[in-house]
């Protein structure tokens, strides 16, 4: 039956039934099994969608599933689709958990990106999940933002290029999955860093920076747009005009379905205070082409009241509907296999899904500073200090697990196998103000050749805050966990100096799913890197990785300020954005552009180290049609293999309206063999020279370009 024809045949409340779906997990479990008799009492006529329950094993959602399908399939010929949080791995329990999204942007590897998310549709589809609410298209460029976590960092162009990846791994089998992107737009630049605070950006950088990564996620084939909490220039963004409405459905002619994010429509009354109640936001998100409410703000007898009021008419519905049939057509959802056991077994964190989870872990550390520590020395005893050397931190919307390694674990079992050991001691917790474990810590480092210290902070939970209990844990970072300011929580920047007081070389391993700023810490240790949330199998990477058993590649995706009054602080901001006076003073030596400080950051988007010295050789750049050619000589000058993301900045050196010092507009990858050199070609199109004039027209003016890659730069002639 066409699309059509079924909208024409089915009653008013069952088409009333599809512009729903239940957000908690637990709401239709029993014991364990479906709980057929609530869908029945309080669905009678069926149910746009459903949330996958996290707490069940994936045999019994597998169960759960059958039994869900069968009982909605007397209620209504239209099933429910079963959705999924998979930012990082299907949330919920036994399913593999890749390193959170910030980690996979480290890795500058569109490719890695796509196989981790077809990995994740696969774990979905076992389960009977045809909607994933990922990927996260915000720019965290805001660090201060418990979510930035969740992004995969500041720049557009780079969050462009790993949500188009995402998408098309979820797609990649058979094209039958819906990727819901969100949360549209600009919500990771919220005011004083605060989560659902309001959000100011001019309109050109909403069209240079916000929206590209959206359009190209849609374009790779998303079916599904997810509006910010927060208000977009006065204006909250489920309700909002220019974005719904005139960017989105107009604009962009996408005729895929908008759902509301959790609780947002109830927020409009009670949190925006933009309309007076419940109704009043039911009808102006309708207006806005909101589909699917999830949760429900309005049931469907309430619906059908309005209708008979004249408060909103049936073409309104029937065009909800329809995307929403159009929707779960396109995704196969009337002639879904039954899951299975068997696949569920053979699917779900697999062998083949964990191996590619460290693989993936292991291209998400930055290595930010080495004297030489690095790799740790076979047979030595080393200290493994810290607080997040003893919980396998993976990160928001993500379920604690229990049968994963510790890095302390996991680096005392690298050690054992060369004849090494390791002391391990907490020191203290990330938070609070205990030091009664100093000693305990300071006499470890006493005994060993060498100080591994794991800091950072936790944001391991299976929900929106807000949205689930907050008895499970202390939490330092992810949703609505914001920073005044960057450094480590608790007495942790003073565990990492007593360690350094021991004389003792002292690597610092962040765990964190923000950047951190750790001041004389940083200058005076031995070795610094960022390993974010990396997974289940992040414990065991980082081991190889500390031990020289494989070589760093990874970049930093997100600027380290030095100091959290610098913000906000990105790699792309505008030449006055830099400092007029360049004279920045010193706490004993005051100056400008910051009395007693440097403007400058501690760690500049795209740094990162390896064992080996790439050198950037030559670039060379010029004008073809479409855009712009270029060709990057690189040498390894180590001894060790390596792999080199390649990243290639422009500026547009004059502009009628301010532009970028330098903004990413091409990535690459180099695979360099110990002593080998290659040459790596790279187009820029000309969408990356363009930009938002005043007139809020595109332009490409004419004039000169800075290509820049590593240490090596060109100049190129644009016509306009």
């Amino acid at each position: 039956m066409s699309v059509e024809a079924l909208l024409r045949s089915l009653t008013i409340d069952r088409k009333l039934a599809q512009l729903s779906a239940e957000g908690s997990p637990a709401r239709f479990v029993k014991d364990g099994k479906f709980d057929a008799d609530k869908a029945r009492r309080e669905c009678p006529h069926g149910i746009g969608g459903l949330m996958v329950p996290i707490d069940l094993t994936p045999e019994e959602i597998g169960e759960w599933v059958v039994d869900m399908r069968a009982c909605f399939a007397d209620l209504s010929p239209v099933p429910p689709v079963l959705m999924c949080e998979s930012l990082h791995g299907v949330l919920g329990k036994g399913s593999t958990v890749f390193p959170q999204s910030i980690g996979m942007g480290a890795s500058f590897d569109p490719e890695l990106m796509q196989r981790v998310a077809r990995a994740i549709g696969r774990e979905a589809k076992a389960l009977g999940i045809r909607m994933s609410l990922a990927p996260d298209l915000d720019l965290g460029r805001d660090p201060r933002w418990g979510r930035i976590e969740e992004t995969f960092g500041e720049s557009p162009f780079l969050t462009g290029k790993m949500g188009e990846a995402y998408v098309a791994g979820l797609l990649a089998d058979d094209g039958k999955y819906a990727a819901v992107v969100k949360h549209f737009a600009a919500h990771g630049s919220p005011a004083a860093g605060v989560n659902l605070a309001p959000v100011t950006v001019t309109p050109q950088e909403l069209e240079d920076k916000y929206l590209p990564p959206f359009r190209k996620a849609l374009a790779a084939g998303a079916r599904g747009v997810m509006p910010a909490y927060s208000a977009l220039n006065g204006i909250p963004c489920h309700t909002n005009t220019l974005l719904m409405n005139e960017i989105l459905r107009e604009r962009w002619g996408f005729d895929g379905i908008v759902l509301s994010d959790f609780g947002a429509l109830n927020m409009l009354a009670s949190f925006h205070h933009s309309v007076e109640d419940d109704v009043q936001a039911g009808l102006l998100a309708m207006a806005h082409g909101m589909d699917l409410q999830v949760p429900p703000i309005l049931r469907p007898e309430q619906w059908k009241a309005l209708l008979a009021e004249g408060k909103i008419d049936m073409a309104a519905i029937d065009g909800a509907v329809r995307r929403i049939l159009k929707m779960k057509e396109a995704i196969g959802l009337f002639d879904l296999p039954k899951p299975s056991v068997e696949t569920i077994r053979r699917t779900v964190r697999c062998k083949e899904h964990r191996a590619l989870a460290r693989e993936a872990a292991r291209k998400s550390m930055v290595l930010l500073k080495n004297d030489g520590v690095l790799p740790l020395r076979a047979g030595k005893t080393v200290a493994v200090v810290g607080p997040n050397a003893f919980t396998a931190q993976l990160g928001d919307y993500a379920l604690p697990r229990f049968d994963v390694k510790t890095p302390a674990q996991a680096l005392a079992d690298r050690a054992e196998k060369t004849g090494g050991r390791v002391i391990a001691a907490k020191g203290c917790e990330v938070f609070g103000s205990d030091i009664s474990c100093f000693a305990e810590a300071e006499t470890a480092a006493e005994a060993a050749d060498a100080v591994v210290c794991l800091i950072g902070g936790k944001s391991m939970k299976g929900y929106g805050v807000g949205w689930g209990s907050e008895e499970e844990a202390i939490l330092t970072c992810g949703e609505g966990c914001d920073m005044h300011d960057l450094t480590p929580g608790g007495p942790q920047l003073e565990l990492v100096r007593r360690m350094i007081a021991t004389g003792k070389p002292v690597v610092i391993v962040m765990i964190d799913g923000r950047p951190e700023t750790l001041f004389d810490a940083a200058d005076d240790c031995s070795a610094l890197l960022a390993a974010w949330y990396p997974g289940e199998e992040g414990s065991e990477a980082l081991a190889e990785l500390l031990y020289g058993d494989c070589n760093f590649s990874a970049k930093l995706p997100v600027t380290f300020p030095r100091h959290v009054g610098q913000l906000p602080l990105c790699h792309d901001r505008v030449p006055s954005a830099c400092g007029f006076y360049q004279a920045p003073g010193k706490p004993d030596q005051p100056g400008r552009d910051y009395v007693f400080g440097d403007p400058l950051p501690a760690y500049a988007f795209g740094d990162g180290l390896g064992y080996s010295e790439i050198a950037y050789v030559s670039l060379n750049a010029e004008r073809v049609k479409g855009g712009l050619s270029v060709r990057v000589e690189l040498a390894n000058k180590g001894d060790r293999d390596a792999e080199e993301p390649v990243l290639v900045f422009i500026r547009d050196e004059v502009a009628s309206l301010p532009q970028p010092v330098k903004k990413l507009a091409a990535i690459g990858k180099a695979v360099l063999p110990a002593g080998a050199s290659t040459i790596i070609d790279l187009e820029i199109p000309d969408e990356q020279l363009t930009f938002t004039d005043a007139a809020m027209q595109k332009r490409l003016e004419a004039g000169w370009f800075t290509v820049t890659a590593g240490s090596c730069s060109a100049r190129v002639y644009v016509e306009g």
